[in-house]
């Protein structure tokens, strides 16, 4: 099942591209990227073996638009490739097939595409991939694909001192310290952290782990480097969170998510913000398990919960979710649920 549902999920991404594709052409219209312009709030990645990204999806490598053992990163984004990309979008056609599923994807006028195609600045925002290694074989994350890809799975620390000094020279005001590995995995990851804060004074870190090896002074000394910090937990017991997180430990993930609160409170710091992130699949979106992921919220003392709907696998789509049961709860945040609960 677990190969049918990425199967499927790349089948349905080249279809939704000739549907978008196609649509464009009957309506006299193109395709214009918002990665590609530079004013993303996602998307723009530099990857564990340094190449760079324009999606944060690229499993397969057709996304890369250059590499930064070769270019620096403004090469990359002014680049042959990334160029091609926005000549192909203000033509009506999507480059690659993650062009469908991507939230910075607009269709628009030709004559706007045309326009927008040559205005382009250097990003604000970047992804950093510092590993690509996970301990989790989540059911619709195409693992050996992206192993097979990378060709390192680990940045070192000369390779993070790089990236920093590209952030620092394209003038990145905010970092997401992940992608489609676990960072903490990472034993440099404090380290890490040092360095791009020493390079980029007053840059924004956000990061997102499943919390399963944040259980050392080490990686708990690391956590409070990083501004906004997103657990991956998704259900309320081992049965819940394994139909997905495959490996998961709910209770270890879960004690791990307290303890840093508690370590994070002892010492009166201000980060990370935490925020419970749960993914809502068909087992684990009924109102009884939503009540107790907000009981088990407050247990922890956590910040804030976001129950966050998933469209992966087909067969575990919320769709009761989708059809508004949980409209009520918390704060609308594009279409997901967020429940303040401290600060």
């Amino acid at each position: 099942m677990d190969n049918l549902a990425t199967t499927v999920s790349a089948w349905l991404r080249q279809a939704w591209r000739h549907a978008l594709t196609a649509r464009a052409r009957l309506e006299g219209k193109a395709f214009h990227c918002r990665a590609l312009a530079g004013r993303s709030e996602i998307n723009i990645c530099i990857n564990s073996d340094l190449t760079v990204s324009c999606n944060c999806h690229d499993v397969d490598g057709t996304g890369h638009i250059g590499d930064l053992t070769r270019q620096s990163l403004a090469e990359c984004f002014s680049g042959t490739t990334a160029d091609r990309f926005r000549r192909q979008l203000a033509a009506g056609r999507l480059p690659i097939a993650n062009c469908a599923r991507c939230c910075d994807l607009r269709m628009v006028d030709r004559s706007v595409a045309c326009r927008l195609a040559d205005r382009h600045r250097l990003p604000r925002f970047v992804m950093v991939e510092n590993t690509s290694a996970c301990n989790l074989r989540c059911v619709s994350c195409p693992r050996t694909t992206v192993r097979n890809l990378r060709r390192k799975l680990f940045m070192s620390l000369d390779d993070v001192r790089l990236v920093a000094e590209q952030l620092s020279e394209v003038g990145v005001r905010r970092v997401a310290y992940l992608n489609l590995g676990e960072p903490f995995l990472s034993r440099t990851i404090r380290q890490e952290l040092e360095i791009i804060r020493q390079e980029n004074p007053g840059i924004e870190i956000n990061t997102s782990t499943n919390a399963l090896v944040i259980d050392s002074e080490d990686k708990r000394r690391a956590a409070l480097l990083i501004d906004r910090m997103q657990v991956s937990l998704d259900g309320v017991s081992q049965e819940t969170v394994t139909r997905y997180q495959r490996g998961s430990d709910f209770e270890r993930a879960y004690c791990n998510m307290r303890a840093l609160v508690s370590y994070r409170d002892r010492r009166g710091a201000s980060r990370p913000l935490i925020i419970w992130k749960y993914l809502l699949f068909r087992w684990n979106e009924s109102p009884r398990h939503v009540a107790q992921a907000l009981q088990l919220a407050r247990q922890a003392n956590v910040d804030r919960i976001l129950f966050e709907r998933t469209v992966s696998p087909f067969y575990g789509i919320p769709y009761r979710s989708y059809l508004g049961l949980h409209r009520r709860l918390g704060q609308a945040v594009m279409g997901d649920r967020l429940v303040l609960l401290r600060r």
